[in-house]
C-alpha cells in the first residue's frame, strides 16, 4: 500500500464559489504527525490497568505464559477449565485487553467447555515489542504458538480447539489456520472482518476524530489524517494474500456481524464471509461493535453455542429450525 508523501502539495479545499485553494500547510503537518502516532498506538497502545479476571465471576482459573517463537515476547493468559474435552481460544479486539472478553469465557464455560484468553503482544500483560512492521505476521504467529502450547498441554488438547475472534482479531483467526499444521474445528469471527481492509482502517480514524485537537478533526485537514492513518496502519500491518484461501481446510467458520455497528459495519464484513460459501453467517440486530452479547443475548447464546456443539460434534438442538439452526446472511 503507498503511502502519502507529507512533501506532496496539500490537498485542495473548496471555497463557497466553487474555486479550490490549498490547504495551508499548518494544518497538514498536525495531521500526519498525529496520524503516524496514533497509527503506532494502534498495535502499541499505552499500558492499561490490570482489568477483571474470571475470579470475579466467581469461575476457575490458572495463568500461563507463552513465549513467541518468532521473537521470544512473552504472552499472559488465562485458562478456565471446564468439563472438556473441547477448548476454545479467544483473541480480544485491538486496544482492549483478555478482560474485555470475561463474558464469553463465563459463557463457554458454563457450555462446558475449556477456555482459553491470552493478551496479544502489546496489550495487558503481555510483551511489548516496538516494532514497525510485519505486525499481521506477528500476531498470526503469535495466536499458532498458542495453539500449539493448548494442543501439547495436558487437559487441554485432548479434544477439539476452536478460535473465536473479536474485530481485529477475526483476521488473525483466519489467517492462522495456514500457520499450523493442526485442525482447528472451528473459527468463529464476531464484529470482522472487514473484506476491505484499508475501510476498516479508515473506520478506525473515525473513531479517534472526537478526541482530535480541533484543527484536525474537520474538512480537509481531517481527510488528511484518515488517508495518512489508514495508510501507515496498513504498511505496518503488511497483510498478504488476504483474504486467505481455506479451500483445503475443513475447520466450520461463523460470521457475525452487529446489526448497529458504525465500526465495522455488515455492510464491509458480508463480501468476506461470503468468500467462504460454507460459512454461517448471522447479523444480531441491536450490537453495536463487540457487544451482540450483550444486546441480543438469548440468540447469540443459541447461535454460537449452537454452532459450537455441531463443529465438535455434540448433540445439538432436537428442533431443526431452532434459532441456533438457520442460515442469516449478513445484510449487505
Amino acid at each position: 500500500m503507498p503511502l502519502p508523501d507529507p512533501t506532496a502539495p496539500a490537498p485542495a479545499e473548496e471555497e463557497p464559489d466553487g474555486k479550490r485553494r490549498a490547504l495551508p500547510l499548518v494544518g497538514v503537518l498536525p495531521a500526519v504527525v498525529l496520524a503516524a502516532r496514533h497509527a503506532y498506538e494502534l498495535y502499541h497502545p499505552p499500558r492499561s490497568k490490570p482489568g477483571r479476571t474470571p475470579r470475579n465471576k466467581n469461575l476457575p482459573m490458572r495463568e500461563f505464559t507463552v513465549v513467541t517463537r518468532r521473537d521470544r515476547i512473552t504472552l499472559r493468559g488465562w485458562v478456565v477449565p471446564g468439563e472438556g474435552p473441547h477448548t476454545v481460544v479467544l483473541c480480544h479486539g485491538m486496544g482492549r485487553t483478555r478482560s474485555s472478553t470475561l463474558g464469553h469465557i463465563e459463557m463457554l464455560h458454563r457450555a462446558g467447555w475449556n477456555v482459553v484468553a491470552y493478551d496479544m503482544r502489546n496489550h495487558g500483560e503481555s510483551g511489548r515489542d516496538k516494532r514497525y512492521g510485519s505486525m499481521a505476521e506477528r500476531y498470526t504467529e503469535d495466536l499458532a504458538d498458542v495453539l500449539r502450547w493448548v494442543r501439547a498441554e495436558p487437559g487441554l488438547g485432548g479434544g477439539e480447539i476452536a478460535v473465536y475472534g473479536f474485530s481485529f482479531s477475526t483476521w488473525v483467526a483466519l489467517s492462522v489456520l495456514k500457520r499450523i499444521d493442526d485442525r482447528l474445528a472451528a473459527v468463529i469471527c464476531d464484529s470482522g472482518p472487514a473484506f476491505e481492509i484499508d475501510s476498516a482502517l479508515r473506520g478506525f480514524a473515525v473513531l479517534r476524530r472526537s478526541a482530535l485537537p480541533r484543527s484536525v478533526r474537520g474538512g480537509a485537514a481531517f481527510s488528511v489524517y484518515r488517508a495518512c492513518f489508514s495508510a501507515l496502519c496498513g504498511h505496518m500491518l503488511a497483510v498478504r494474500s488476504w483474504p486467505p484461501d481455506l479451500s483445503r481446510f475443513t475447520t466450520r467458520l461463523m460470521f457475525v456481524a452487529g446489526g448497529q455497528d458504525t465500526v465495522v459495519p455488515a455492510a464491509r464484513i458480508a463480501p468476506a464471509a461470503r468468500h467462504y460459501p460454507d460459512s454461517e453467517r448471522w447479523t444480531a440486530p441491536n450490537a453495536l461493535h463487540m457487544n451482540g452479547l450483550r444486546f441480543d443475548r438469548e440468540e447469540y447464546r443459541e447461535r454460537v453455542l449452537g454452532f459450537l456443539k455441531r463443529s465438535f460434534g455434540e448433540a445439538g438442538p432436537a428442533d431443526p429450525d431452532g434459532p441456533q439452526d438457520k442460515r442469516a446472511d449478513i445484510h449487505g
